[in-house]
């Protein structure tokens, strides 16, 4: 048996892995860790071991996605565009473009637009790593944790405890090994743009109104502040 780290992109996941890799990936109580590229799906795992991952708000995840993809990767990285990113870059230059797009009255635009939603890395949704709502209910027997990159530190804390992980591991503080997206913006998009992509996303949202509930009731956040700010965003 092994504990996997399912790694959804743009939720954290660098930054949990650097920490992990620096405490040696240890054994763990659910067995040894195993890591995964972005690509790997839970449907593709061994079945019945164990799992944990990290999930993020939509928008924000989609905002910090598109700007990681349109700079390829850099600082940290340079990973090249595929082909069909190439082709969505060249025909939608800025996140507001693109996420109007995706409602457009025109059928060939809108049609380009969700293409480039499925072909550029970190907007694949969520729920294509992890599975839907009512994937992970029947599964949450076999979750050892779920994480917010928003509160990356603290859930951090939580995962060393469940993992015993020494106390001395720490994220890595520098933004660069971090592969933190620190130069996107909430005002890249508008109100139209916001609307349309949440209702893109609408399984992610379900997905993770699900995790949050699932946080709460195993005493992996305090309060209801985040699920409150979370289901706000769904009106």
């Amino acid at each position: 048996m092994a504990l996997h780290f399912l790694h959804v992109g743009k939720t954290g996941g660098s930054a949990l892995k650097y920490a992990l890799r620096d405490a040696g990936w240890p054994d763990t109580p659910y067995g040894p860790l195993v890591e995964h590229p972005h690509r790997r799906r839970w449907t593709e795992l061994p079945p019945r071991e164990h799992v944990f991952f990290f999930v993020r708000d939509p928008v924000d995840r989609f905002l910090s996605g598109f700007t990681a993809r349109q700079r390829r990767g850099a600082p940290r990285y340079h990973f090249r565009w595929t082909d069909a990113e190439a082709e969505a870059f060249a025909r939608f230059s800025s996140a507001q473009e693109l996420a109007v797009s995706l409602e457009s009255p025109d059928p060939e635009t809108a049609h380009a637009a969700q293409r480039a939603m499925r072909r550029i890395r970190h907007l694949r949704s969520q729920s294509w790593t992890v599975g839907g709502p009512a994937d992970l209910r029947p599964r949450l027997d076999r979750v050892v944790y779920i994480g917010r990159q928003e509160t990356l530190e603290a859930d951090w804390q939580n995962l060393q405890r469940i993992l015993q992980v020494p106390d001395y591991i720490e994220l890595p503080r520098d933004p660069v090994t971090a592969n933190r997206t620190g130069d996107w913006s909430s005002d890249q998009i508008d109100d139209t743009a916001r609307a349309a992509l949440r209702r893109y996303y609408d399984k992610d949202y379900r997905l993770l109104d699900l995790c949050e509930d699932v946080r709460r009731r195993r005493g992996w956040v305090q309060g209801r502040g985040l699920l409150g700010r979370l289901r706000a965003n769904l009106r």
